[in-house]
C-alpha cells in the first residue's frame, strides 16, 4: 500500500513540473523571452479577427535532437489541440532556436497558432 502511495505521489509531482503544452498566447510568456540563447522568429500567417491565439513550445532533451524533430512535435501538439475542438490549425508565428546546439542551447520551437473552422473538402 505504501509503495502505491509513493508511485501516485511521484506521478502527481512529475505532472506539475512542466508548463502545459498549449497555453493562451495572451496570458503566457514566450519561453524565448529573456532566454540566454535567442531564437529566430518567422511570421507564418495573419491573425483571424475574433480567434484566440495559443502558444505551444517544445525543446529537445539533449543536443542530439534535431530542430526538425522538435518542429514536427510542436506542430503535432497544435494539430491535436485544434482537432479536439473540431477545428484546424492556422499557424501565426514560429520561433526556433539557432544552431549550434551545444552548451544548453538545445533545439527548441515555439508556435503561436489559432484554431479555425475546417475548410470543406472538395
Amino acid at each position: 500500500m505504501r509503495s502505491a502511495s509513493l508511485v501516485v505521489a511521484a506521478v502527481l509531482l512529475a505532472s506539475c513540473a512542466g508548463a502545459p503544452r498549449v497555453q493562451p498566447a495572451a496570458a503566457s510568456k514566450s519561453r524565448f523571452e529573456d532566454a540566454t540563447y535567442a531564437g529566430e522568429t518567422v511570421t507564418l500567417g495573419k491573425p483571424t479577427p475574433g480567434e484566440e491565439a495559443y502558444r505551444a513550445f517544445q525543446e529537445g532533451a539533449t543536443g542530439f535532437v534535431t530542430l526538425q524533430t522538435v518542429r514536427s512535435g510542436v506542430q503535432e501538439t497544435a494539430t491535436a489541440y485544434c482537432e479536439r475542438q473540431g477545428k484546424a490549425v492556422h499557424a501565426l508565428v514560429e520561433t526556433a532556436a539557432r544552431p549550434p546546439f551545444i552548451a544548453g542551447n538545445y533545439a527548441r520551437v515555439e508556435l503561436v497558432f489559432e484554431c479555425v473552422g475546417k475548410r470543406p473538402a472538395r
